[in-house]
């Protein structure tokens, strides 16, 4: 018995060390190494990360080959299985690159099935601790990386003096996973005070994040992250419909972003800022004239529209050649927008309606659950009304998502089993 207990100790270790791993590779390693060891080790740890996602849902999946399965057919994920499917279909039957998008539309179902997985496999607590310790060794690695390769780190190379960009293309994406990194933290650091357990681990790497954030120089994210952690003191004591939240605050932004902005450009222009929000305004008005007019309702496939030269050239048809929106091609920079050129109304529609079934029973969820997803749906909309969000197949904020959208399916269905089992009684009861 005790060497069948270290074993399963092992095999337990095994799967959580291949967890951190497919989460490191998510929040974005390795990054900017690929400028100094080449692009084939970015494509090499892509697709481990795929491999060991299987691999880890193979190893706990049964304790013999008979039992081995990826895919867990519980009703309670059928909303998820839809909108999965709605994505798939519509992507493979618009799509003009139908290798590449099968390709990705497969990632994006491993990322899926892999977050239902994680929420079945560990205690809540242990699987934000998982996800903590990925957030760490990735900050290992960028303070490594801002040691070996400083003019690298740096955004123009001036070392120490511009903004950081870390292991990311840009200041602004490093700092939004910053803040992701932050809020996890956070979170863990609040719930081991409440049960008198060690946080200070936690609390250092929360520290040096925050310094880091700073070192970005990206107010945006500041800024995000200070209205995620009013969010978290306004909702700790009071339960509000976060779906419907999260649904709202998108198309609200989206639309006083393209009404009430260029309306008050006197204003902005009198105070010194910028009211096109660095050009995105009129980059959303080219998108919204293009897809009202190509693909309203498919999209162009998932994933697909920016590695699509004929479709990025709607965009850059509304632009100056010599601009820097004639050329772009690094996004929509709006979560709605982005998904709209992806997935079209059809999967915007889906995407809704499965978040929306998920947590239909918000209100009943344990405490710590509903304060860890309301700072999350709170990062993802407000990061996703200026920057790109929710366009990845991999990513940590799709896989982040669907954790939240899977934990809300598996108790949401726990708690309509003993609404169920409660009204059975009072029927029998009665009669």
């Amino acid at each position: 018995m005790t060497a069948f207990n270290e074993n399963e100790k092992q095999k337990d270790l095994k799967i959580e060390l291949l967890v951190i791993f497919a989460v490191l590779i998510s929040l974005g390693f390795p990054g900017n190494f690929t400028e100094i060891y080449g692009d084939r080790v970015g494509v090499l740890m892509e697709y481990a990360a795929f491999l060991i996602e299987i691999a880890a849902m193979l190893l706990s999946s049964g304790k013999s080959w008979l039992d081995i399965h990826i895919v867990n057919l519980d009703r309670k994920y059928a909303a998820l299985y839809l909108f999965m499917a709605v994505i798939f279909a519509e992507s493979m039957a618009v799509t003009g690159y139908p290798s590449l998008q099968i390709i990705t539309c497969a990632r994006l179902v491993v990322t899926l099935l892999f977050a239902i997985w994680l929420q079945e496999q560990f205690r809540f607590e242990r699987l934000i601790e998982l996800v903590g310790l990925a957030q760490m060794v990735f900050v290992i690695f960028v303070l490594f990386f801002m040691l070996r390769y400083p003019g690298e780190a740096f955004e123009s190379g001036s070392t120490y003096i511009d903004a950081l960009r870390g292991l990311y293309p840009t200041k602004n994406s490093f700092a939004t996973e910053l803040v992701f990194g932050i809020l996890v933290m956070a979170f863990l650091v609040y719930e081991k005070r409440k049960r008198w357990e060690r946080y200070f681990i936690w609390t250092f790497f929360l520290t040096v994040q925050f310094v880091l954030l700073l070192m970005c120089q990206a107010t945006g994210a500041l800024f995000c992250l200070i209205l995620v952690f009013s969010l978290f003191f306004v909702l700790s004591d009071r339960r509000v419909p976060i779906g419907w939240i999260y649904i709202a605050g998108n198309i609200i932004f989206l639309f006083t972003a393209l009404t009430m902005m260029p309306a008050f450009e006197w204003f902005f222009e009198a105070i010194g800022k910028d009211a096109t929000l660095t050009g995105r305004i009129p980059l959303w008005n080219q998108i919204i004239v293009v897809m009202l007019a190509h693909n309203t309702f498919t999209g162009f496939g998932y994933g697909m529209f920016w590695r699509d030269p004929k479709a990025v050239a709607l965009i850059h048809a509304g632009f100056d050649e010599n601009t820097f929106l004639g050329t772009m091609t690094t996004g929509a920079h709006n979560m709605l927008l982005e998904f709209w050129l992806n997935s079209g109304l059809i999967g915007i529609t889906a995407f809704f309606a499965a978040l929306l079934y998920s947590m239909r029973n918000i209100q009943t969820i344990a405490h710590e659950k509903y304060i860890f997803f309301s700072m999350i749906m709170g990062y993802l909309m407000i990061n996703g009304f200026t920057e790109r969000c929710l366009g990845g197949n991999y990513d940590y904020k799709m896989l982040v998502l669907f954790l939240v959208m899977a934990c809300c399916c598996r108790d949401s269905a726990e708690t309509d089993r003993v609404s169920g089992m409660t009204d059975g009684d009072k029927d029998t009861g009665e009669n």
